[in-house]
C-alpha cells in the first residue's frame, strides 16, 4: 500500500514539475523576446534618446566688467535688457495672443509675419522671443496683466550700457556680434552664433579680462527635449572691472572745446605716460551699436568725409608744423652746432637754388635767436638752422622723441606716422634726397607725418627732461613702474634754453599764443599750423587764400603746464583741428580752456563731478 501512494507521490511531482518549468519557460520566452525586441530591434533609437536628450547643458552669460576712468566714475557699464518671450503649446490660441499682444508692443506686420515663420519652425515647449528692447511701459502694461497673457515670459538679460554717450567712444570702443576673425583672434575662449564680443578700443583690447567666465545649468529632459528638473547649476563669474587713466571732467571739456570741429585732443601725464584726455572729432554713440543703425544712419556714417568712427588721435596722421621746429632745435644743441649766443637774420624769406622760401611772416622777423624764433615761430631762422644741422641729425632727434613709430598704446589701428630720410627716400622712391628738401622738413612739412598722440609724447618728453614713456591707458599696480621707450639724454643747460623759449611762446611780448595765457599757471607751448595743399602767392609772397574750406591749414598746438622753472608739469596736452587755420587761434584757447578747469579744480574751483 506504501508503494502505491509514493508511485502517485511521483507522478503528480512530474506533473506539477513540467506545468511549473512551462510556465517559466513562457514567462523568459516573453520577457526574452521582449528584451531582444527592446535591445536589438530598437537598441539603436532608445540608446541615441537616452544619450542624446537625458541631460541638457544650458549656458548662463556673465555679465562684462565695468570701465570706470581714475576717480571711479563709471564710462561703461551694464543695464537690465528686457524681452517678451511666449511659450506656443501654453497659450491656447497663439494667433489670439499674438494679435492682442500687437498693439501693446507695437509690432508691425513684418514681425508679425517674422514671428509666424519662426514659431512653424521651432518645438512648440520651447520659448519664441517675440520682441527685445522692451521699454518700461511696455514691460508694466504686460506685468500688471499677465494672467490674460498665458504663455508670455519678460526675460532679462544683461547688456552693454555706455552711460556717458559720444563721450570717449573712439577710446572705450563697441561691442558686436562674434564673427570668425574675432575667434582667431581670441582662441581661448569659445564663442557662440550670436555672441558679443569687443570689436575695438578698449573693449577689444581687453576682452579677456572684461569677458568673464559663462555659467553652465544641467537640466533634466526627456526624450523629446522637454526639461523636467535641474541637476545642478555652476554660477556665472562677471568680468573684472577696468580702471582707466582717463580724467573723465577733463575729457569732457575737452569734447565740449571740439564740438562742431573735426580734429582731436591728447592730454598725458608727463611724469609716468599716464593718457588723461584722448578726444576724436566728430563722435558716435556706441550704444547705436547695441540697439542697432537704420540703413540711413549707418550709410550716413560710413560715407561721412570727416570719419566718425576713425579714431583721430591715433589713426590721424598730419604734417606737424611749426611744432616741429622744437626737435629741429635739439638736433642742433645736440650736434653742437647751436647755443645760446647764435642769431640769424629773417627778411622775410630765403633763395636757395632759385626758389623762394618764405617765412610767414612777410616782412621778416629781422635778427632773432632761438627763444625769440621759438616765441615768434620764425620760419627762416629754422630752414639756416636746418641746413647747418642736416636731416641725418633731424631724423635721429625725431625717432629719439618718439616720432616716426607707433607709441605702443596697445589700441587697435595705430598708425606709426613717418620721419623722412636720406635713406627712406632712396628706398621707396629711387630718388636722392634734396636740400630743399630738408628746409621744407625743418618747419614741419613735406613728407613728414606726426599722430596727435605722438606729439602729446614728444611735448611731455621736454617737459620731463627727456624721458619718453609707453603711454598708458589702464592705471598701474602699485609695484608697477611705467615703461620707458627712451631714456632723457638732453644736456640740463640746453633744456633749459629751449624751455624758457616754449614759455616765450605764452607768455612772451611777441610770442604766437600770449592771447591765450592760462589764468591758473604758467604754461608753456608751441604753435603749428600744417599745409593740406600747397598755396599760390602773389609776386609780392602773399598767400592767395582759396574759398574751398577743404584746402584751409590744419591748426596745432603743443603744450605743458605749470611751467615754471622749479615747478613740475603736469599737464602735457596736443592739439590738432583739421582746417581749423592757425594753430594760435584755433588751438591754443582749447589748451587755455583744459590747464584752467584742471589747476582750478585741483584748488577747489571745479568740483570732478560738476557737469561740464
Amino acid at each position: 500500500m506504501l508503494d502505491d501512494v509514493h508511485a502517485k507521490f511521483q507522478v503528480d511531482a512530474r506533473r506539477r514539475l513540467w506545468i511549473v518549468g512551462g510556465g517559466l519557460f513562457g514567462a523568459f520566452s516573453i520577457l526574452g523576446g521582449r528584451l531582444f525586441y527592446l535591445q536589438v530591434m530598437k537598441g539603436g533609437e532608445y540608446r541615441n534618446l537616452a544619450e542624446d536628450n537625458r541631460i541638457s547643458l544650458q549656458p548662463i552669460s556673465a555679465s562684462r566688467g565695468r570701465i570706470l576712468d581714475r576717480n571711479g566714475q563709471i564710462m561703461v557699464d551694464n543695464r537690465p535688457d528686457f524681452r517678451l518671450a511666449v511659450i506656443p503649446e501654453l497659450t491656447g490660441n497663439f494667433s489670439d495672443l499674438l494679435d492682442r499682444l500687437q498693439p501693446i508692443l507695437k509690432l508691425s506686420q513684418k514681425q508679425v509675419d517674422s514671428i509666424y515663420n519662426r514659431v512653424q519652425r521651432q518645438r512648440s515647449f520651447l520659448p519664441l522671443q517675440i520682441k527685445s528692447h522692451l521699454t518700461w511701459q511696455e514691460v508694466s502694461r504686460i506685468e500688471t496683466r499677465i494672467h490674460t497673457f498665458p504663455g508670455v515670459t519678460i526675460q532679462v538679460q544683461a547688456v552693454r550700457d555706455y552711460p556717458q554717450g559720444v563721450s570717449a567712444a573712439h577710446l572705450l570702443g563697441y561691442i558686436g556680434e562674434v564673427n570668425d576673425r574675432d575667434e582667431r583672434r581670441f582662441p581661448a575662449i569659445h564663442y557662440r552664433s550670436g555672441d558679443f564680443v569687443g570689436k575695438s578700443g578698449m573693449e577689444r583690447q581687453f576682452e579677456v579680462q572684461l569677458r568673464g567666465r559663462e555659467g553652465v545649468r544641467e537640466m533634466e529632459v526627456n526624450a523629446t527635449g522637454r526639461q523636467i528638473r535641474q541637476l545642478r547649476k555652476t554660477p556665472p563669474r562677471s568680468g573684472e572691472d577696468l580702471k582707466l587713466t582717463i580724467d573723465l571732467g577733463l575729457q569732457q571739456v575737452a569734447e565740449k572745446a571740439l564740438a562742431g570741429k573735426v580734429g582731436s585732443v591728447v592730454v598725458i601725464d608727463p611724469n609716468n605716460g599716464q593718457v588723461l584726455v584722448m578726444a576724436s572729432q566728430p563722435s558716435y554713440d556706441p550704444n547705436k551699436f547695441i540697439r542697432g543703425f537704420s540703413s540711413k544712419e549707418w550709410n550716413q556714417i560710413i560715407n561721412d568725409p570727416d570719419r566718425p568712427l576713425g579714431n583721430k588721435a591715433i589713426q590721424g596722421q598730419y604734417p606737424p608744423g611749426s611744432t616741429f621746429k622744437i626737435v629741429v632745435a635739439l638736433a642742433a644743441m645736440s650736434e653742437g652746432k647751436l647755443d645760446a649766443k647764435e642769431r640769424y637774420y629773417c627778411p622775410g624769406h630765403i633763395v636757395r637754388e632759385k626758389h623762394k622760401f618764405y617765412c610767414w611772416k612777410r616782412k621778416g622777423h629781422g635778427q632773432v635767436g632761438l627763444v625769440q624764433a621759438l616765441a615768434q615761430s620764425c620760419d627762416v631762422f629754422f630752414y639756416k638752422l636746418a641746413e647747418k644741422v642736416g636731416i641725418d641729425a633731424i631724423e635721429r632727434q625725431a625717432r629719439r622723441l618718439g616720432l616716426g613709430d607707433t607709441t605702443k598704446i596697445g589700441l587697435n589701428g595705430e598708425k606709426a606716422g613717418l620721419v623722412p630720410s636720406r635713406s627712406w627716400k632712396r628706398a621707396m622712391q629711387g630718388l636722392v634726397w634734396y636740400p630743399g628738401e630738408t628746409l621744407i622738413t625743418a618747419i614741419g612739412q613735406g613728407y613728414l607725418l606726426t599722430t596727435p598722440l605722438q606729439l602729446a609724447n614728444m611735448i611731455a618728453a621736454i617737459a620731463n627732461g627727456g624721458t619718453v614713456y609707453r603711454p598708458s591707458l589702464v592705471n598701474l599696480g602699485a609695484d608697477e613702474l611705467p615703461e620707458v621707450l627712451q631714456w632723457g639724454r638732453i644736456n640740463s643747460s640746453q633744456m633749459a634754453l629751449l624751455k624758457k623759449g616754449l614759455r616765450e611762446v605764452v607768455h612772451g611780448y611777441a610770442g604766437t599764443a600770449k592771447r591765450y595765457q592760462p589764468e591758473s599757471v604758467k604754461a608753456a607751448g608751441k604753435t603749428g599750423t600744417s599745409q593740406v595743399v600747397r598755396h599760390k602767392r602773389e609776386d609780392s609772397g602773399e598767400i592767395i587764400k582759396s574759398d574751398n574750406d577743404r584746402y584751409k591749414d590744419h591748426a596745432l598746438y603743443v603744450s605743458y603746464a605749470p611751467a615754471d622753472p622749479n615747478s613740475v608739469p603736469k599737464l602735457a596736452i596736443s592739439i590738432v583741428i583739421e582746417h581749423g587755420g592757425h594753430g594760435s587761434s584755433a588751438a591754443a584757447p582749447i589748451a587755455k580752456e583744459l590747464i584752467d578747469y584742471y589747476f582750478s579744480r585741483q584748488n577747489g574751483g571745479v568740483g570732478s563731478n560738476d557737469n561740464i
